[in-house]
């Protein structure tokens, strides 16, 4: 009973930890459309702005495996929950200022980068075999539950305000709603802040502790050098991996849904709903997906995923090569043709790449690599990710919405590709999965 209290205790924080991940991108796509209409930054800027989360998480990456490996996994969940807490009123009170307001962006995505290693690899080094699949799941749909919740609160914003394009809406109305969608953050954090400090640390780390640190800065191990082939190609999948993760644009529908919404011809509270009902489709189906990744395991469900996910991308850039190209109006119809397709795309995205991702990252790699090693894949990630979304608004405005979204397309089917050469982990313990690349020596 005491073992069964404990394993809740641990995917409780860990849904905590996905949540906080996923309201600390998602509320930025409600917040967007009211920095834009309140014409004190360029588009440049905003895409800047908007982008600075993933700067954040850039530059946490090229640390976050030596900190995990030297303080220890639990610590590095309190220090990340605070970090995020701490950034909160600079970001609410800066809005006019922007170096503060970059600063204070970069602090969130410094404490998400910290977070999206640290969780994963903690839940994949305490959680029995038989559940592991699941676990890391609960992260993923606490991802999906903090863009949700975070898409809710907007939408009751601009409920509360009015839209970003609303005519009743003045220049104070508007900076209000964009503070107002960063203060209430402020209560999942701190719940989660406080909860972390209960959490037992990782029996991986306390069994190699500081000398672990200590080892993963020389490039000889137990066994040989970091280029052995048992190193390597489990490094570079998950480098491969976790790149087309955001390649396919997933960082840049999740911070500026609402305005690709609104760019398809829904107006600004439809946009806002819109973005609700993807988010929740998105959170439904990573439920099914924790439901299925054990018995179907992370290999056919990556196959399912990122096949459907680059299909409607597809169908995406269709839609917006119509409205660009062949004069189609945008009107409610496009925008509706739009949302669906979206829908569809992001339960494809769930079902694999959204929560297998995390699996491949953390259960291929051996335990002397798994934190540098995931935080070089990460640091690749965020790279991506951050320059996608710092140069998306420049990038639609020379060259349309149309030719951003079939280059996500593409890569989607180079991701589809690519699933095909992952083995398969589902249910193997993980002093087992310690040598799945010893074959190929």
């Amino acid at each position: 009973m005491k073992e069964k209290a404990s394993v809740y205790k641990l995917l409780a924080i860990a849904g905590l930890g996905g949540l906080l991940y996923g309201v600390d991108f998602g509320v930025i796509a409600a917040a967007e459309p009211y920095m834009k209409a309140l014409g004190v930054y360029s588009g440049s800027q905003i895409s800047h702005i908007v982008g600075a989360v993933l700067l954040g998480g850039l530059l946490s990456s090229i640390t976050s495996g030596w900190l995990c490996d030297f303080f220890g996994r639990k610590k590095m969940i309190v220090a990340s929950s605070a970090m995020f807490l701490f950034s909160i009123p600079i970001v609410c009170l800066s809005l006019e200022s922007y170096p503060v307001l970059f600063i204070g962006r970069v602090l969130q995505g410094m404490s998400a980068g910290y977070m999206a290693v640290v969780m994963p690899m903690y839940l994949t080094e305490t959680l029995p075999a038989d559940i592991r699949g699941r676990g890391t799941g609960i992260f993923q749909f606490c991802l999906g539950l903090g863009l949700v919740v975070a898409a809710g609160a907007g939408c009751l914003i601009a409920m509360y305000y009015g839209a970003s394009d609303s005519a009743n809406i003045d220049a104070v109305g508007k900076a209000a709603a964009w503070s107002a969608n960063f203060w209430w953050t402020m209560i999942p954090v701190a719940v989660l802040f406080f909860g972390s400090f209960s959490l037992p640390e990782s029996p991986v780390w306390l069994s190699g502790g500081h000398k672990k640190a200590k080892d993963s800065l020389s490039v000889k191990y137990e066994g040989g050098s970091l280029l052995q082939r048992r190193y390597v190609v489990p490094f570079l999948l998950a480098v491969i991996v976790l790149t087309l993760n955001k390649t396919t644009g997933m960082s840049s529908f999740t911070s500026y849904l609402v305005s690709i919404l609104q760019g398809s011809g829904l107006d600004g509270m439809a946009a806002n709903w819109g973005q609700l009902v993807v988010k929740t489709s998105n959170m439904l189906f990573t439920i099914a997906a924790a439901a299925l990744i054990d018995r179907v395991g992370r290999v056919k469900l990556l196959k399912l995923g990122t096949g459907g996910m680059a299909l409607f991308l597809g169908v995406i850039a269709s839609i917006f090569l119509a409205v660009e190209r062949f004069g189609v109006e945008a009107t409610n119809l496009t925008g509706s043709l739009m949302l669906v397709s979206f829908i569809c795309m992001q339960a494809f995205y769930a079902l694999g790449p959204g929560i297998c991702v995390w699996l491949v990252l953390s259960e291929l790699m051996p335990t002397r690599i798994r934190a540098n090693g995931m935080a070089c894949a990460l640091f690749m990630n965020q790279l991506v990710a951050w320059a996608l979304a710092s140069w998306f608004r420049p990038w639609i405005e020379a060259w349309g919405w149309s030719s951003m979204f079939f280059f996500f397309a593409a890569n989607g089917v180079l991701y589809f590709i690519v699933s095909f050469f992952i083995p398969e982990t589902k249910g193997k313990p993980i002093e087992e999965l310690e040598h799945l690349f010893d074959k190929n020596k």
